[in-house]
């Protein structure tokens, strides 16, 4: 792996260092995280934060450490009830890192953003520029595939049920250099607010406790008990 690309790895650490993750379960209903890669370079999920039935937000910069595959000012994760959202500001993507993307075009936006409410999701995507020039993302459906570059393919939208009933929606999901490289950006996960179980029903009343006729009172049921006696 060449030095530039080495320098991501040094910059996805240095921001996990800063972050304070609490999740609170194995399988949280909320979750979200900012930025994550897979491939020839590795981004963990940054910052990742997760846990059902509390409140939490997460903020981190990427440092500037040289040449890197990603730059950000902020990295923001947020999730609540049934609520959870993420956003990267100042996103800046230099594939030509990458060996073999020499060729790739550079990608920026002011802000990328991820929000997934009562198991409904939505994203927005400001400024998104594509070598320079702009490109429009108003209103996309879900799942929408953005065909860049013969390399690159971006998902926009990107949404998925997961086996849990939960939905999780990433506002841009990379795909550069076939499979060799993906990349993640502002991805929230959120369930439907509980219904509640059923209601508790209520046992039905002992026949003895039922008023008699003529407005006496009803007869006593009695209920086997024990009590202890102290002398």
């Amino acid at each position: 792996m060449s030095p530039r690309t080495t320098g991501v790895l040094a910059c996805a650490v240095a921001a996990g260092l800063a972050l304070t993750a609490s999740p609170a379960s194995a399988t949280p209903a909320e979750s979200a995280y900012a930025i994550a890669a897979a491939g020839l370079a590795k981004i963990p999920r940054t910052p990742s934060i997760a846990g059902p039935g509390q409140e939490s937000l997460a903020s981190v910069a990427l440092p500037d450490a040289g040449p890197s595959l990603v730059s950000a000012k902020a990295l923001n994760a947020e999730v609540k009830p049934s609520h959870a959202k993420s956003s990267v500001a100042g996103l800046a993507l230099d594939l030509g890192v990458l060996p073999g993307a020499a060729a790739l075009p550079g990608l920026s936006a002011e802000v990328v953003k991820a929000e997934c409410r009562e198991g409904k999701g939505s994203v927005s995507i400001a400024n998104l520029k594509v070598g320079g020039k702009a490109v429009k993302l108003d209103q996309v459906p879900p799942n929408t595939t953005v065909p860049l570059a013969p390399l690159l393919e971006l998902v926009v939208n990107k949404q998925a049920k997961n086996d849990d009933g939960t939905l999780t929606v990433t506002a841009v999901s990379a795909k550069l250099l076939g499979k060799a490289q993906s990349l993640d950006i502002a991805s929230a996960t959120c369930a439907k607010a509980g219904a509640g179980g059923p209601e508790p029903s209520t046992p039905p009343k002992p026949a003895g406790d039922k008023p008699q006729a003529g407005g006496k009172a009803p007869k006593p049921t009695p209920v086997p008990a024990h009590l202890d006696v102290t002398g």
